[in-house]
């Protein structure tokens, strides 16, 4: 498998025009939840109008090419992998998302999508707004567009809660046992949108990082710093409690600073649903065994998942 995460870029925090960076040392105050508005829309009784189709079979599980409407009413593609077994017993189940630089058929997600399955989880995986099926045929631009357009977070929130209406009419899905998993930017969103998801049961989030503001050493307008409460993770992880959260971050991450993920780790508190690990590797995980590091994630999940 090759390395997972991607590029994680500040300005999908921060405004492109604020140019004066500088990583601060001193620590930062833990944000109240109420400083946390809910982000996204919510659509839940709108038509999923749902179809899918057979994309390949494994030893164990079966992977399919699904697709629903999202919060805005377009279509949103997904892989479903759903394991094989005795009956229709519902299982747990994993909606599973990547970096800002990924899409549904990105190696590592779905190396990771096919060991949550083989696991016995449902899992599922959709193509984020503008991303993989989703991408505009016309757009060449670099990645960094991805988080020009105002509402882009709020989209992608959103159609995470209308994959998790999709996963609720699924017969093979427990319903009391939905976790979300995340990587990079996968993970920064996903923290934001579990918050204030109670039909999550659990999170593990892999390399992620908050508080993007902190290290600006320069006046931030006033609708700047609204702008960070509505989507910044460390104004929301404390609404996870007390659901089991795990931070899975990295000592040498060359794209998530430490600054940032130590802001996000002293967010999250010290209650006992919450699991820190570091490991002593990159972002890319590289010189470490990423099998073994991701079945330790799903180790997580299942027991959280009890």
């Amino acid at each position: 498998m090759k390395p997972f995460g991607c590029m994680l870029a500040l300005c999908a925090t921060v405004p492109l025009w604020v140019t004066a960076i500088a990583f601060a040392e001193a620590p930062t105050t833990k944000p109240s939840p109420a400083d946390a508005p809910v982000p996204f829309d919510v659509d839940h009784d709108a038509p999923l109008d749902p179809v899918q189709k057979i994309d390949r079979e494994f030893d164990g599980f079966s992977r399919l090419r699904v697709e629903f409407n999202g919060i805005r009413h377009d279509r949103v593609p997904a892989y479903l992998y759903l394991p094989h077994g005795d009956g229709p017993k519902p299982r747990p189940a994993v909606l599973l998302q990547y970096g800002s630089g990924g899409n549904k058929n990105t190696n590592y997600i779905v190396a990771l999508g096919e060991q949550f399955a083989s696991r016995g989880f449902v899992v599922l995986t959709i193509d984020a707004p503008l991303r993989g099926e989703r991408r505009p045929k016309a757009d060449n631009s670099k990645w960094e567009r991805m988080f020009d357009e105002p509402g882009r977070a709020t989209w992608y929130l959103g159609d995470y809660s209308r994959a998790v209406d999709y996963l609720l009419t699924r017969p093979e899905v427990d319903a009391k046992h939905i976790g979300y998993a995340g990587i990079s930017w996968g993970a920064i969103t996903g923290i934001t949108f579990v918050a204030h998801e109670p039909r999550i049961t659990a999170i593990a989030a892999i390399v992620a990082g908050g508080n993007f503001l902190g290290p600006l050493h320069t006046d931030i307008p006033q609708a700047t710093q609204e702008a960070a409460k509505r989507f910044d993770p460390i104004y929301h992880i404390a609404l996870v409690a007390p659901r089991p959260l795990l931070l899975l971050n990295v000592t040498h991450d060359q794209l998530v600073p430490r600054f940032y993920s130590d802001s996000l780790h002293r967010a999250a508190g010290d209650a006992p649903s919450v699991t820190k690990r570091w490991l002593d590797t990159d972002h890319f995980f590289n010189g470490v065994d990423r099998h073994a590091v991701l079945d330790s994630v799903i180790d997580f999940m299942a027991a959280a998942m009890k």
